[in-house]
């Protein structure tokens, strides 16, 4: 199973990253900004810096403005450890099949399971479907993700926009391997009230 933290909050990653639960991080130019952070190539390149000093092995980081190709390039030259997030259309599309490193993209904003073919057929590393979104749509997103599921054989279904942690646990149930978990969730994540109070009594009891 693979975890990654979604968040730009470099206080998230370091609470993590003494865990072992995440493996890297995503962000996207809506969580730098919600960081207080100016949406850049230099930004990324701090943010990456700080990330590989905290032993995540990769950062996600999505393209923008008007030359999303010239952003894709500079973002893989960063280092090795760097995946471009790009947006699930034509312009996407175009962008990912001119990269001579389909290993190091993530196709974001996946709402159908067309979509997630695309990115299955362009041999991206990642395709991240917005759950939540979907969930508070009209659409079927059970019948959806199913679809992305078989659709995506060897690109990796990355279950991206979880609002709660039972919607983590129904995907978990359903065969999911692979999640972006917001900050917001990180307290759900790692404790239990039932546990706290069993290791409560432990702690009782030790005392004698």
């Amino acid at each position: 199973m693979e975890w990654l933290l979604d968040s730009a909050n470099t206080k998230d990653w370091k609470r993590v990253s003494t865990t072992g639960l995440f493996s890297a991080v995503t962000t996207n130019p809506l969580l730098i900004q919600r960081a207080g952070l100016k949406c850049s190539i230099d930004t990324y390149k701090s943010l990456h810096d700080q990330a590989m000093d905290l032993g995540f092995d990769h950062l996600q980081l999505q393209v923008f403005g008007d030359d999303w190709q010239g952003m894709a390039e500079q973002i893989l030259s960063i280092s090795d450890n760097t995946i471009v997030k790009i947006p699930a259309n034509e312009k996407g599309f175009s962008l990912a099949s001119q990269l001579s490193v389909p290993s190091r993209t993530t196709i974001t904003g996946v709402y159908s399971v067309h979509l997630g073919a695309a990115a299955e057929r362009l041999g991206a590393a990642y395709a991240a479907p917005y759950y939540a979104r979907l969930a508070e749509s009209d659409r079927d997103v059970e019948a959806i993700f199913a679809g992305l599921r078989t659709a995506c054989q060897n690109t990796k279904v990355l279950v991206a926009s979880l609002r709660s942690i039972e919607q983590f646990e129904h995907l978990v149930g359903l065969g999911h391997r692979c999640f972006t978990i917001p900050g917001a969730l990180l307290d759900d994540l790692m404790s239990d009230q039932m546990t706290e109070a069993a290791i409560a009594q432990f702690e009782e009891a030790a005392k004698g």
